[in-house]
C-alpha cells in the first residue's frame, strides 16, 4: 500500500477499526469489544517503515562514490553505490569488495589495488604490519540469461564443468558460483525436449576479486534439426527446434534469410523450406532467433550449421571434419588456427564451422566437442 498519499505530508497513519459484536458472556453479562491496528507504509514521509531501507524525500537514488554518500530512490531502497558488493562497471568500478577502506586488494573508490598495498604495511623493513583488519569479499559469477522452457543448462568455466540449472517455463536461467579472479571463458549447452543438443555459446570476460561479477543477456541460440538432409530438387524439408517463447526464429541458407517461425509456448518451432530454388549442390542451414524490433532488438548467435544435399549424392559429414578425412583431430585443429580470427564478408571462411562468418571461439568449442584424435 505504498504511495497512497503523493501531495498530502503524510507521517504515519494507524486505522483502528472498532467491531462491536455485543456477544454476551454466560458468565459476566458483558459484551465483547474486537479492535484491529492496521498499519499503513508510506514512501516518501521520511519515516523509514517495514520493508523501506531508507525514506528521504527527493533523493532518486543516484550512484554514490561512498557508502555514506548512498542515496535512496522513489521505491525507499537505496541506489547503486561503492561499496555494495555490486561491482557497477557502468559506472567505472573496477572492484568492490562491500567497504570504502584502502589497503585491501580494493580501494576506497573502488578501484583496484595493487598487490604491495594489500598487505597493509608497503615498507620494505622487517614483518610489520598485518594487513587489513576487513575480509575481502568473495569472488562471485552471477549469470543470467535466456534457454529453452523447463529445460536443463549446463555450465562451463574455462572449459570445465562446474554445475547446472533448468530454466523456467519462460526459458530465463539464473546460476551463481564461486570463481578466480581474471580472464575467464563461461560456455553453456543445453539438449532441447526433442533430443537436440545446442551449439556450445562461449563468452570471455575479467572477474574482479572481491566482488560479485554480473554477466547478464545470455541468449542460447536456437537448436536445429532437419527431417532430411539429402532431397531432390523441389522437395519440401521441414527443419525444427526449440527456443525461449515469444521470439522470432529466422532460419538461414548460405546466409540468406529463407523463411521465419514463430515459436509455440514451450518454445518448439518449426518451418517448412521449399528446395525448388536451390541449386544442386550441398547448402548450408542455421538458425537464430530475434526480440523487439528497432532500438530494442535482440539477436542471438546462430546455431548449429546443418549440411543440406540438393540433389547430389552424399551424406552430411562432420562439420568439425575441415578436411573430410572422416576424424576430427590434430590436422582439423591446425585449418582452424590458419583460419582463426577471419572474417569472410559474404562468404563463410573455410574454418567457418558454425557459418556465423567469422572463426573464433564458437568454431572452437563445436571442433573440441566433436574431437575424435
Amino acid at each position: 500500500m505504498r504511495r497512497i498519499l503523493h501531495s498530502v505530508q503524510a507521517t504515519y497513519l494507524i486505522f483502528t477499526l472498532i467491531f462491536f459484536a455485543f456477544v454476551p458472556m454466560s458468565t459476566y453479562g458483558q459484551s465483547i469489544i474486537a479492535t484491529t491496528t492496521l498499519k499503513v507504509s508510506i514512501c516518501g514521509d521520511s519515516i523509514v517503515n517495514d520493508g523501506e531501507e531508507c525514506d528521504v524525500p527527493g533523493e532518486t537514488g543516484t550512484y554514490s562514490t561512498t557508502i555514506a554518500g548512498r542515496q535512496c530512490d522513489t521505491q525507499c531502497q537505496f541506489g547503486q553505490y561503492c561499496g555494495d558488493s555490486i561491482l557497477q562497471t557502468l559506472e567505472g568500478e573496477e572492484c568492490d569488495d562491500g567497504n570504502n577502506t584502502d589497503n585491501d586488494f580494493c580501494a576506497a573508490d573502488c578501484t583496484i589495488e595493487p598487490a604491495a598495498t594489500g598487505g597493509g604495511n608497503t615498507s620494505g623493513g622487517g614483518g610489520g604490519g598485518g594487513g587489513s583488519p576487513d575480509p575481502i569479499g568473495d569472488t562471485t559469477v552471477s549469470i543470467n540469461g535466456s534457454a529453452y522452457p523447463n529445460r536443463t543448462v549446463n555450465i562451463l568455466l574455462d572449459g570445465d564443468a562446474i554445475g547446472t540449472v533448468r530454466a523456467n517455463s519462460s526459458g530465463e536461467f539464473s546460476f551463481s558460483a564461486a570463481a578466480d579472479p581474471g580472464a575467464t571463458t563461461l560456455g553453456f549447452w543445453a539438449v532441447d525436449n526433442l533430443g537436440t543438443r545446442s551449439i556450445t555459446l562461449t563468452t570471455t570476460f575479467d572477474i574482479t576479486q572481491g566482488a560479485i561479477t554480473n554477466v547478464n543477456g545470455v541468449l542460447l541460440p536456437p537448436t536445429i534439426s532437419l527431417n532430411d538432409a539429402t532431397v531432390d530438387p523441389g522437395d519440401a524439408i521441414t527443419v525444427r527446434g526449440q527456443t525461449p517463447p515469444g521470439v522470432s526464429v529466422e532460419v538461414y541458407i548460405d546466409n540468406n534469410l529463407s523463411t521465419t517461425a514463430s515459436p509455440a509456448a514451450d518454445g518448439v518451432w518449426s518451418a517448412t523450406l521449399n528446395t525448388a530454388s536451390l541449386s544442386l549442390a550441398e547448402h548450408i542451414v542455421k538458425a537464430r532467433y530475434v526480440k523487439g524490433s528497432s532500438s530494442l532488438k535482440t539477436e542471438s548467435s546462430f546455431s548449429t550449421a546443418l549440411q543440406l544435399f540438393v540433389g547430389v549424392e552424399g551424406q552430411p559429414s562432420n562439420n568439425s571434419d575441415l578436411n573430410r578425412d572422416g576424424r576430427v583431430d590434430l590436422i582439423d585443429f591446425s585449418i582452424l588456427i590458419f583460419w582463426w580470427q577471419t572474417n569472410g564478408g559474404d562468404s563463410d571462411p573455410p574454418a567457418d564451422i558454425n557459418g556465423n562468418g567469422n572463426v573464433g571461439l564458437e568454431d572452437f568449442s563445436i571442433l573440441l566437442f566433436n574431437w575424435s584424435g
